[in-house]
């Protein structure tokens, strides 16, 4: 895969000009030190552009306080939902969580941002490496000795669609009971809450293979092998298809699990019905949308999408976007 570069963008000096938007919503008595913060509960594979977009919005604005809190994007929305804790925006790696835990009681939209690709990462400790290929990597996963590593499909959705691509590639590449066998071979102690947790157990060759998102592996400069459109949930055009599988997730704490379909990973954003700062978030949401962060998002390794309202309704200004359904949800 390629590298990125470690050079500042372009988009980030445009975030500098938008610093002002984002902090809107302060009040004039404030020109001292901070003024109310923006907090984004977000994917935790989010963390390198947030964090950058950190950084230099700050340094451009000191009044600007933008809190950001990564975590598995369950764990963000249940934050909310569940134990009542305000945040000005959430954003998570599967549109369908915001979906079925926040629209419509918490949230009154859910805007489409971006998908992402699921790859099959490893490092140079990884057994039978050389040997891999988008067709013959179960038979090397399978193999005694292997060592593999996977999300809790309950805390954040690259679990549970981890899990759809075994299924997948159970009907295309086999054997049949291949998700079962994966399954197996991940121990406890190798089943990880958020994406970037399963990054650092690559890292610190305590597993061997990962299914991650590929803008992970590009800012972590890991080597992987990519599963081609039919198995990685990158197409939403392929929708239907990936639904053909199905896989259980608790979505809510306490609850059984429900059965979700495949889909697209699509990104999904929402400002909360209790934000604080709502004017703030929506700042940082347009500059996401903007030419500028759209690129800022695709060097990061993401596909930006066409803003589309994926759940509910009325849209603040400026952030028009046509309805786009990207599969079935979790209902």
């Amino acid at each position: 895969m390629p590298r990125p570069s470690r050079r500042p963008s372009r988009a980030l000096a445009v975030l500098a000009a938008l610093a002002p938007a984002l902090a809107l919503g302060a009040g004039p008595g404030c020109q001292g030190g901070r003024d109310r913060p923006v907090l984004v509960f977000h994917a935790s594979s989010l963390s390198r552009v947030l964090g950058e977009a950190e950084r230099v919005l700050e340094a451009a604005d000191p009044r600007l306080d933008l809190v950001l809190e990564p975590s598995g994007s369950q764990v963000a929305a249940r934050k909310l939902a569940e134990l009542g804790r305000p945040a000005d925006l959430v954003i998570s790696a599967d549109w369908r969580v915001l979906d079925e835990l926040l629209e419509p009681a918490h949230a009154p939209w859910v805007l489409g941002l971006a998908s992402n690709e699921i790859v099959l990462a490893y490092g140079e400790h990884s057994p039978g490496a050389a040997e891999l290929d988008a067709a013959r990597w179960p038979s090397v996963l399978l193999r005694d000795g292997v060592r593999l590593g996977r999300v809790d499909p309950d805390t954040a959705p690259l679990g549970f669609q981890t899990l759809v691509v075994w299924e997948l590639a159970a009907a295309a590449l086999g054997p049949p009971d291949l998700a079962a066998r994966l399954v197996a071979r991940c121990e406890p102690g190798r089943v990880v809450a958020d994406a970037e947790e399963l990054v650092a157990s690559l890292e610190a060759r305590a597993v061997d293979y990962a299914f991650l998102q590929r803008n992970l592996v590009e800012e972590h400069r890991l080597q992987a092998v990519r599963l081609g459109p039919a198995l990685d949930l990158s197409r939403p055009e392929r929708a239907a298809e990936y639904a053909r599988v199905r896989v259980p997730v608790r979505l809510r704490a306490g609850e059984p699990p429900v059965s979700l379909p495949g889909a697209p990973a699509v990104y999904g954003l929402c400002v909360p019905r209790v934000a604080t700062n709502p004017e703030g978030a929506l700042g940082l949401v347009r500059f996401l949308l903007s030419p500028e962060g759209r690129r800022a998002l695709e060097r990061s390794g993401f596909t930006p999408l066409p803003p589309a309202l994926l759940a509910g309704r009325g849209l603040p200004p400026g952030l028009a976007a046509d309805p786009a359904p990207t599969g079935e949800g979790p209902r």
